[in-house]
């Protein structure tokens, strides 16, 4: 589940994880996001980030082990920038 779910994309500083428009799609609004806390840990298969939205709440799990750099801060304001293509959630050491 978790590929259709989301990107990936690899760069100096790490991997930054996203929502594919698979995902949007079949979310639809996102009206909730809890993201990982920075610094935390996370583990390829298990649970980092939950949303809700207008069609389902959904947990997804992480495609990569490591710590994590960074968050979409945005989308801690705004939800609604995670409804836009290319949405980004976080990034994660290598």
């Amino acid at each position: 589940m978790t590929e259709k779910n989301l990107w990936m994309k690899e760069d100096t500083e790490g991997i930054t994880v996203g929502l594919t428009e698979f995902a949007q799609d079949d979310l639809g609004s996102i009206s909730f996001a809890m993201l990982p806390k920075v610094g935390s840990q996370v583990v390829a298969g298990e649970g980092v980030v939950e949303l809700e939205a207008e069609k389902a709440v959904v947990e997804y799990e992480a495609p990569t082990s490591g710590t994590i750099l960074a968050v979409n801060e945005e989308a801690a304001k705004n939800v609604k920038v995670l409804d836009e293509p290319g949405a980004w959630l976080y990034k994660v050491s290598k």
